[in-house]
């Protein structure tokens, strides 16, 4: 928000991140000077109160290296994803470096383990309920009065239905609305590929439309997963998913940044292997950088620059005939 947002024409920031007691951020100044800061102890919770869009344009700040200036093609309105079409139509686009994950890729970090043998799928790799890496429901986490870090962390404890209470959120008070956001991490529990608080928590963007909520005109949606902390824990398993308007800004709703796996050095193809098919498109990127980004559009535009110096050069072409070597 500081980098983008002294003068916010698209509302990355919402009210709700300060009105609201799950909320982490302060605003101040006028619209040309605005500036923000963090509420006490909200350092390490999760960032919510963020809608689909803003998601997307924080996406395109890190896509365009995080540089400040005004909302614009150079910043948050392009990169990743183009925000001036309809936004019902805004898609990844090819040669994104983060992004928001799909529900596949989603739901594939948060619940598959190839290290465990599931007997019930014929020795398949296994597919867990809940992201804890567990099919029991998650232990409900607990949290501490005074910073909102899970007291009882565990193999198996989640934030959800509730149970962490804390900045004035507390269920003893028969008139509080109760529950909060936790610490990111405190609980414990991270999922096959060590990803903490896919369950729980705060409910997580993903890129898919769902079924538009009726409305004249109907609301745009797209898809959320993960479950939070003020609902139940069945929620967070893997066969649900939810439908939500596109706009809404919510404190039980935050997200996920994700990124394109980055390819083994030598895989200028990004074909996953290291080759004789990667010749010539290491040819074609030194002699003609252009027309190799054209016909590799699914890889990094410097893939080919081995040794990471802005250049495709004779340095490059020695690394590259290393790593073609046996062992190399």
């Amino acid at each position: 928000l500081n980098a983008v947002a002294v003068s916010d024409r698209h509302g990355l920031y919402d009210a709700v991140m300060t009105t609201s007691l799950r909320g982490g951020i302060l605003r101040s100044g006028l619209s040309g000077s605005f500036s923000y800061s963090l509420k006490p102890n909200f350092a390490n919770k999760p960032a919510n109160g963020v809608d689909w869009l803003d998601a997307a344009r924080f996406c395109n700040w890190m896509h365009n290296e995080m540089i400040g200036g005004p909302q614009d093609e150079r910043t948050t309105e392009d990169g990743a994803y183009d925000m001036s079409l309809p936004i019902d139509q805004i898609v990844r686009k090819p040669g994104a470096k983060w992004f928001l994950p799909s529900n596949y890729e989603w739901y594939k970090a948060a619940y598959y383990d190839p290290f465990v043998v599931d007997a019930e799928a014929g020795g398949a790799p296994k597919y867990w309920m809940y992201p804890t890496r567990s099919d029991d429901l998650p232990n409900q986490a607990m949290g501490d009065s005074a910073v909102g870090d899970i007291v009882n962390p565990g193999s198996n404890v989640a934030n959800y239905e509730r149970g962490v209470d804390w900045n004035g959120t507390d269920c003893l008070d028969p008139q509080a609305v109760c529950g909060n956001v936790s610490s990111v991490g405190s609980a414990g529990s991270p999922g096959p590929w060590g990803a903490f608080d896919m369950g729980g928590n705060i409910y997580e963007w993903i890129e898919e439309s769902g079924n538009p909520i009726a409305g004249n005109p109907p609301l745009p949606t797209r898809m959320a997963r993960g479950g939070d902390f003020a609902n139940g824990g069945v929620l967070m398993r893997n066969n649900l998913v939810i439908d939500v308007n596109m706009q809404a800004n919510a404190a039980n709703f935050g997200f996920r940044v994700a990124a394109r796996f980055n390819p083994c050095p030598g895989d200028v193809n990004c074909d996953d292997a290291v080759n004789i098919d990667d010749v010539a498109a290491f040819v074609l990127a030194l002699i003609d950088p252009a027309a190799y980004r054209a016909l590799h559009s699914e890889c990094d535009s410097v893939t080919a620059d081995l040794n990471d110096d802005g250049l495709v050069d004779g340095l490059d072409v020695q690394l590259f005939m290393n790593l073609l070597r046996p062992g190399g």
